[in-house]
């Protein structure tokens, strides 16, 4: 029994320990699986991810900080700087990092001139850990900046455009946003190559999340941009848009074009449409204002398309300019449409019935020519077709095939009335009359210069002859007759020719034409006998007399005035009798700028700055005021803040808040500032408090 018992001990016994070296195992296998998942984890991160992991940690400790090229250069025919590059200052901030927000915002507001309460905004509504709080500040003149050390803030020195000559050319130059990214005119289409490619430096983040660069990381030097030389002539440019603005205001017009074309090259040496608009302050500009209409749109152009319906005529021989022509009287009545005069003439001379401006006479002369030859000499002459000048918005316009030509369509087409055409495609086509025949392509660039200073010049592209040497002579005879004895007196310089047309166009409006509403335009060259330029006006619905003789005539004369007063053909060559208006020009507002800046300016604008002895100084004052009238190279008295005298009341009504904060910060001034935009009331506090109401 005792021995039974033993057994059962026994048997017990070994069935625990067994149970126990069950569980002795499975710990074990617990232990060895959880030993090499340890050992394949760590395999993973220190051998097969160790790359990935050691890149995680690097970001942690470095940043990506872009290296921005510098955009190219813009000059006009003559090596005018019209648009070029400065250096600005931003601000940013990692929201991630900065701890004392509203202090920041407190600092900036106090010595920046920005809104406090905006700033804090802007940082608190970011979720990533990167903020602009403000771009394409003025270097230097940001006091208590570079004493900032809060982690977090972000100070970086990027470039800004600068227009030297805004508003002068602004619709051709055209702008760029905050990021000197093109916009629109020749800084939108030529961005790229303007841009060049911007490169990069990897930095070091510290401890204290501040960024420094290490000589061990990797900087990609950025490919600085291409300059461009167009072709505008600056000084013609500003003729262009003083007497158009002139013209716009006695006429009281809704908007007004000009272009001025080189006949032998294509080249375009002015073009302004107005309203135009300010690009160093794009903050209030309307899209309208930005818009080259030049280039953009679409008239139909009446009798200044005579011209073209003469040539075709005259070179298929169809008629000559002494023949005499029936006028009816000013009517011809075709039953379902008329043809009218607005001054009826009997039995004229061809080349009369061009001086008098005869739709009667021209929609019979124009019905006379086959219809394959009428539609092949529009487009032969560019009409229907974009030309391809370097700036966008450019339509093809519409002329009819010569299937879809009728009698009724060709009458009315040859002068100027159911086709579309551009102010561009119609100054082409006279300078190509005015270049005996030749059709040259239309072009505002005329070079490139790359980053050594070597010069790629567009070679001026000829087209195809349009006419004949014999038929361009006769045209411009005839177009002389209409300037001396016709609808284009008013174009008239004493001492040259001449050799121009007159236009006066019904506006189409919601698909009818309107009885009050009219184009008025004048389209010629000069001098006609050796053309050195064509110029077109046109004028959108001018109120009074709507005549293009009587209203658009009038600027093509002064233009061309003023310009050869400064620009005489020969040095022997004058207009009689006449004086420039303009020897003199409007002064600029220098107030906030800093001296070494200004002196570029003034020497563009052809006057002179008195009280130069510090060029890195910030004038506060001057004399004359801004916008006041004064006689080339005339002298500016300038006031510059001196650091040796006391803070004074300085004055900075009037000016854009970021002239104001330069000047009031050179002296020692603090402001606080409410609103945005121009600074229109300050409220003193003391001598060396303000505060800034801008509107």
């Amino acid at each position: 029994m005792e021995e039974e018992n033993n057994i059962e001990n026994f048997e017990e016994e070994f069935q625990n320990s067994k149970k126990r070296l069950y569980k002795f195992w499975l710990i074990l296998l617990f232990i060895s699986i959880g030993f090499i998942a340890v050992i394949v984890r760590l395999f993973i991160i220190q051998i097969i991810d160790a790359d990935k992991y050691q890149l995680q940690a690097k970001r942690q400790h470095e940043a990506k900080v872009p290296l921005r090229a510098e955009r190219g250069n813009i000059y006009d025919r003559n090596g005018n700087l019209v648009a070029g590059t400065v250096m600005g200052v931003s601000l940013a901030a990692d929201p991630t990092i900065l701890k004392e927000k509203e202090k920041l915002c407190s600092i900036l507001e106090k010595s920046v001139g920005l809104n406090s309460i905006e700033l804090l905004n802007k940082i608190k509504s970011t979720d990533g850990a990167f903020v602009w709080l403000a771009r394409g500040l003025i270097p230097d003149d940001l006091i208590g900046i570079d004493s900032i050390k809060l982690n977090g803030f972000i100070k970086y020195i990027e470039p800004r455009r600068n227009y030297l000559y805004s508003p002068i050319a602004s619709q051709i130059i055209g702008c760029t946003d905050v990021d000197n990214k093109g916009l629109s005119g020749i800084e939108l289409s030529f961005d790229t190559l303007l841009s060049g490619k911007s490169g990069y430096m990897i930095m070091q983040r510290d401890a204290t999340g501040h960024i420094h660069p290490t000589a061990n990381l990797p900087v990609i030097e950025a490919l600085h941009g291409k300059s461009i030389i167009i072709t505008i002539d600056i000084e013609l440019q500003r003729i262009i848009e003083y007497e158009l603005k002139k013209g716009m205001e006695r006429t009281n017009s809704l908007s007004g074009t000009v272009i001025a074309l080189e006949p032998s090259s294509g080249e375009i040496l002015g073009m302004a449409s107005y309203p135009s608009y300010d690009q160093n302050d794009l903050k209030n500009v309307q899209a309208m204002a930005m818009k080259n209409k030049a280039i953009t749109d679409l008239y139909e152009p009446g009798s200044t398309f005579k011209t073209i319906t003469a040539s075709a005529a005259i070179d298929k021989n169809i008629i000559t300019p002494t023949k005499m022509c029936n006028g009816h009287l000013g009517l011809l009545d075709y039953g379902k449409y008329q043809i009218k005069d607005d001054h009826p003439i009997g039995i004229v001379s061809f080349a009369d019935a061009l001086a008098y401006s005869s739709n009667v006479i021209f929609s019979q002369v124009g019905n006379s020519i086959p219809d394959a030859d009428f539609a092949s000499y529009l487009s032969n002459f560019g009409f229907g077709k974009r030309w391809g000048v370097e700036l966008s918005g450019e339509p093809a316009g519409r002329i009819k095939k010569a299937e879809e030509l009728t009698p009724a369509s060709k009458r009315f087409m040859s002068f100027g009335y159911g086709i579309s055409v551009t102010p561009l495609q119609m100054i082409t086509a006279y300078s190509a009359i005015a270049n005996r025949g030749v059709l040259m392509k239309p072009h505002i660039v005329k070079a490139t210069i790359d980053n050594n200073g070597d010069t790629t010049f567009n070679n001026p592209k000829t087209i195809r002859r349009v006419i004949s040497e014999n038929s361009a002579d006769t045209i411009t005879k005839m177009l002389i007759g209409v300037v001396e004895k016709g609808t284009g007196k008013s174009a008239q310089i004493e001492g040259y020719k001449v050799a121009g047309k007159t236009g006066t166009t019904q506006k189409l409006v919601n698909g009818s034409y309107a009885t009050q509403s009219y184009y008025a335009s004048f389209i010629g060259f000069f001098p006609a006998d050796r053309p050195k330029i064509a110029l077109l006006v046109l004028l959108d619905s001018p109120q009074g007399s709507y005549y293009g003789g009587a209203v658009a005539a009038p600027i093509f004369r002064d233009i061309l005035i003023d310009w050869l007063a400064v620009n005489p053909i020969t040095a022997s060559e004058k207009v009689n009798g006449s004086k420039s208006r303009f020897d003199s020009v409007f002064v600029p507002d220098l107030r906030g700028l800093y001296v070494r800046d200004v002196l570029k300016i003034v020497q563009n604008l052809k006057l002179k700055l008195q009280n130069v002895f510090d060029t890195n100084s910030v004038i506060i004052s001057q004399n004359p005021k801004p916008t006041s009238k004064i006689k080339l190279w005339g002298k500016i008295d300038i006031v510059v803040f001196d650091k040796s005298k006391k803070a004074e009341l300085t004055d900075v009504r009037g000016l854009t808040l970021r002239r104001a904060i330069t000047i009031l910060n050179n002296s020692g001034i603090k402001s606080r500032v409410i609103g945005t935009g121009k600074v229109s009331e300050q409220l003193w506090s003391g001598r060396k408090s303000c505060t800034l109401i801008c509107k």
